[in-house]
């Protein structure tokens, strides 16, 4: 893998380690309730980011297909880009963001079929970042509407992995808010 592609793909690991790491041991009812009608529950955030997942998966092996048809050429800077979206905050946000409706997860989300599903985009997200390694992908862009910008397609990876951040930190304030003593979440 191309170094630059490398570097993104290791940060998007490890915050999916960090994702997975905020509910691991959580039986499925915690996972299941809601703080409020407006809150999604933990199950429903991770739903939303398998749809957000697969979308971007798609946004590269659509954008790449479509740029190698116009002869964009090989990658050739290695210049790191973890920083590129810095200025947005994206994980350092706390206020509540309306997801377009693309995104939205499903009420009431089961949480076996959400993580299940998450693991079935992160596939894809591999397969499809594997099949443009190599490619200048800086030079490869797709709006983003929730940012109001068009991202390059090693932004759209670091976007994920800090929308993944971002989630993580509200999986635990959602767990701490529905807890209320009730003795019914496990950790290993």
């Amino acid at each position: 893998m191309h170094p630059r592609l490398a570097e993104v793909m290791d940060f998007v690991e490890r915050k999916r380690e960090e994702l997975l790491q905020s509910f691991a041991g959580v039986s499925p009812e915690p996972m299941r309730r809601r703080v409020s009608d407006e809150r999604w529950s933990v199950a429903e955030i991770i739903d939303h980011l398998r749809l957000v997942e697969s979308s971007v998966a798609q946004v590269i092996t659509k954008r790449a297909a479509e740029a190698r048809a116009r002869g964009v050429g090989e990658e050739r800077s290695t210049e790191s880009v973890l920083g590129a979206l810095d200025h947005f905050e994206i994980e350092a946000a706390t206020h509540l963001m309306e997801a377009p409706s693309i995104v939205r997860p499903r009420p009431y989300a089961d949480p076996a079929d959400a993580i299940v599903g998450l693991q079935e985009s992160r596939k894809a997200l591999r397969e499809a970042s594997a099949s443009v390694s190599g490619l200048a992908l800086g030079e490869i862009k797709q709006l983003h509407r929730g940012l109001g910008e068009e991202l390059d397609l090693y932004q759209w990876l670091v976007f994920l992995g800090q929308h993944e951040g971002r989630h993580a930190r509200q999986i635990q304030r959602t767990l701490n808010s529905t807890r209320a003593g009730d003795g019914s979440l496990t950790h290993r």
